[in-house]
C-alpha cells in the first residue's frame, strides 16, 4: 500500500532549491501527501467507500473531514480547504501569483501539512 507521506519527503527535497518551479512543485507534493493520506484514512479506517471515486474527490475528502463531528477530522479538513486554493495557484496560475507569493505562503503550507499528517497518525491510532 502506497505511503503518501513520501510526497512530503519529496516536497522537502524540492524546497531546497528556492526558485519558483521548485517551490510550486513542493507545494503540490505537500498538498498531495496530506490529501492522499486523508483519503486513505477515510476509506480504510472510516469505511467511506464513496471516496474511492475520482470525480470531485478533492472536495469530497475535504468536506467529509470539515463537516465531521470529530474535532481532529475538522482540523485536517480545514487545512485541506486552505491548501486546495494554494495548490491550485501553484499548479495552474501563471499570472496572478508569483515567486514572492509562494515564498510567503510556503512555510505555512509546510507547517500545516506536517501538523495535518501528525493529526492523521493520532486518528489512525485512535481508531485502530
Amino acid at each position: 500500500m502506497y505511503d503518501f507521506e513520501e510526497f512530503f519527503q519529496i516536497g522537502k527535497e524540492l524546497s531546497k532549491t528556492e526558485d519558483e518551479a521548485h517551490i510550486r512543485s513542493a507545494i503540490n507534493r505537500d498538498y498531495y501527501s496530506l490529501f492522499g493520506e486523508s483519503r486513505k484514512y477515510l476509506v480504510e479506517i472510516k469505511n467511506k467507500k464513496n471516496l474511492k471515486t475520482k470525480i470531485g474527490i478533492h472536495t469530497k475528502v475535504c468536506d467529509t473531514l470539515r463537516y465531521s463531528k470529530d474535532s481532529t477530522e475538522k482540523y485536517i479538513g480545514d487545512i485541506l480547504y486552505t491548501l486546495i486554493e494554494i495548490r491550485g495557484f501553484a499548479d495552474y496560475d501563471w499570472k496572478e501569483k508569483d515567486l514572492k507569493y509562494f515564498k510567503k505562503v510556503f512555510p505555512k503550507v509546510k507547517e500545516d501539512v506536517e501538523k495535518g499528517l501528525e493529526s492523521l497518525e493520532f486518528l489512525k491510532n485512535k481508531y485502530n
